[in-house]
């Protein structure tokens, strides 16, 4: 898998440009419909579950982007990552109070928060000694 991975790291600024492309088109959209699971008791809303995969994925392929083939960004530049997703999540969600139909919804916002969180710790903990791993 790791192998894989350091295939796709090269080309992983361009999906990184697509994927936030995406992410804006559709945050663009007026009037998106909210996908839910009816249950006999409850609705389960699934839009948190797709935010927090979405801005997982936009994690990921930040931290292939922005870190060097041994994939360790430092401290500071994890913090500089970390800090601009999360100000591109606010930004993306606020923008969505000016689209017809659209609003800022803070839970939306907490699940791009906790998608990019996962994500960056997911990436530091897999990735830790990765550069060793990948040449055996």
């Amino acid at each position: 898998m790791l192998k894989v991975i350091i295939r796709f790291k090269p080309y992983s600024r361009y999906f990184l440009v697509a994927w936030v492309i995406l992410i804006l088109v559709f945050s663009s959209i007026p009037s998106l419909p909210t996908i839910k699971i009816h249950t006999e008791k409850t609705d389960i809303r699934l839009d948190y579950l797709i935010h927090l995969v979405e801005y997982g994925v936009l994690g990921f392929l930040t931290f292939l982007t922005f870190t060097g083939a041994e994939f360790r960004p430092g401290l500071r530049r994890f913090a500089i990552l970390t800090v601009c997703l999360i100000v591109f999540a606010f930004l993306d969600e606020f923008h969505q109070k000016f689209i017809p139909g659209r609003t800022f919804n803070p839970i939306d916002l907490y699940s791009n928060w906790t998608g990019i969180l996962a994500a960056l710790v997911f990436c530091v903990v897999v990735f830790r000694g990765a550069d060793g791993r990948a040449e055996k």
